[in-house]
């Protein structure tokens, strides 16, 4: 397994001084971020993938649902991370696959403010809006 294009980091506290918005958390500076890998963090417990593509990052769980490889291990081309163990693909701007269907994965909000990304874990409910 090639771990090249994979960065794995420290667990991540919500930082009210720097938080942009309720929620948000701080996971770094855009620098530290390399164009088309993976970072792997741990957010209010849970396994968050985030990358950067050009000066925007998208961030994803980082659990593939097939058979829970680390999808920030994987080849990021596009906007489509590859799965490090069967190759499954996730379109990280939506989490689901590039063509629609098969597996997918929860995407979350991202923010980069001043040059400051911070990842939201809190989703609206799809029914409900809240």
């Amino acid at each position: 397994m090639n771990d090249s294009n994979f960065e794995r980091d420290m667990d991540c506290k919500i930082h009210e001084p720097l938080s942009p918005k309720e929620g948000f958390v701080f996971v770094g500076k855009l620098e530290d971020f390399s164009k088309g890998k993976g970072r792997v963090f741990k957010v209010d417990g849970k396994s968050v993938a985030v990358f950067r593509v050009d000066d925007r990052c998208f961030a994803i769980n980082d659990i593939c649902p097939h058979q829970g490889a680390s999808l920030g291990k994987g080849r990021l081309k596009g906007f489509v991370v590859s799965c490090p163990w069967h190759h499954q693909q996730f379109d990280i701007r939506s989490g689901f696959g590039p063509d629609g269907g098969g597996y997918c994965v929860v995407n979350y909000d991202v923010v980069v403010d001043k040059g400051n990304v911070f990842v939201c874990l809190k989703k609206r409910d799809w029914l409900t809006g809240e």
